[in-house]
């Protein structure tokens, strides 16, 4: 699904689901940060999980902004709130990486 696609259902009041939209804006907070662009969420999981070497999971998240700040987040400043916006994601979840997240919200938004 594409940033387009899910800013458009937010804007036209698609979501229903108080939760859904709140992640969505999290997306989408995430993805304006990010330094590179990206137009999709499957290319922000594979950025994601090429940047930490493995799963994008709330843990592994943590891992990656921690070594933004130990960098000094130099050259990665952009992308650390980018991260901390992801890592906020898993409060309004129980999925344990971000891209079952994305995947489960792609199929509830698509069905409606």
């Amino acid at each position: 699904m594409t940033f387009d696609n899910l800013f458009d259902a937010l804007e036209n009041n698609l979501i229903e689901n108080k939760t859904d939209r709140q992640i969505v804006e999290k997306i989408l907070e995430a993805e304006r940060d990010w330094i590179v662009p990206i137009t999709n969420l499957n290319q922000f999981i594979d950025l994601l999980e090429k940047e930490i070497g493995d799963k994008a999971s709330k843990s592994n998240l943590s891992k990656l902004q921690d070594r933004y700040q130990i960098n000094g987040f130099k050259n990665s400043a952009w992308n650390a709130e980018s991260v901390y916006s992801l890592l906020e994601i898993f409060e309004l979840t129980n999925s344990t990486d971000l891209s079952s997240v994305f995947t489960d919200l792609s199929n509830r938004i698509k069905t409606k």
